[in-house]
């Protein structure tokens, strides 16, 4: 089974309310989605879910969210993925749940600093970034399988 990624970003060439999601549906939509936030600068991270996913909580919130942040010219990315119930304390030994950002090879001071949120100026980790391949591979395993993708490294976050 794969999924529908609903996708919230800002676009202003499509004719769609601010606050509806565009679905990606296939591997060649996820690579136009990255190409267009790697040529057109977000004012947020985009956020990510997968439409099948549970709903949960008192707002029918989806129990899983992505959030990506790009670094233009250098072709690099970082995600932070909150999975089921992460705003719930967590249960002794339960992986299944929580915030995670990824953890990519990449370090150092000529790197770009990467914002899981750019109202409040809060990075990534400085080692989030990823070569932008290793996003989408992250990304179009997430659309297949609905769960935090196992292609790349992650590490926990305590921010959101």
């Amino acid at each position: 089974m794969s999924y529908t990624l609903d996708v919230w970003y800002y676009r202003d060439d499509l004719d769609r309310p601010a606050n509806e999601p565009v679905a990606v549906t296939s591997s060649s939509e996820l690579k136009e989605l990255l190409e267009y936030l790697l040529a057109h600068v977000q004012p947020h991270p985009p956020q990510i879910v997968a439409r099948e996913r549970p709903r949960v909580g008192p707002y029918d919130e989806p129990d899983t969210l992505i959030k990506i942040a790009v670094a233009i010219p250098e072709r690099l990315g970082a995600l932070l993925f909150l999975s089921p119930l992460s705003w719930e304390q967590p249960v002794d030994g339960d992986t299944a749940t929580g915030v995670y950002a990824t953890r990519g090879e990449l370090s150092g001071s000529g790197l770009p600093t990467l914002y899981i949120d750019q109202d409040t100026k809060t990075p990534f980790p400085a080692d989030a970034g990823l070569p932008i391949d290793r996003i989408f591979a992250a990304l179009e395993e997430f659309r297949q399988t609905g769960e935090r993708p196992t292609c790349v490294d992650w590490q926990e976050s305590q921010v959101s």
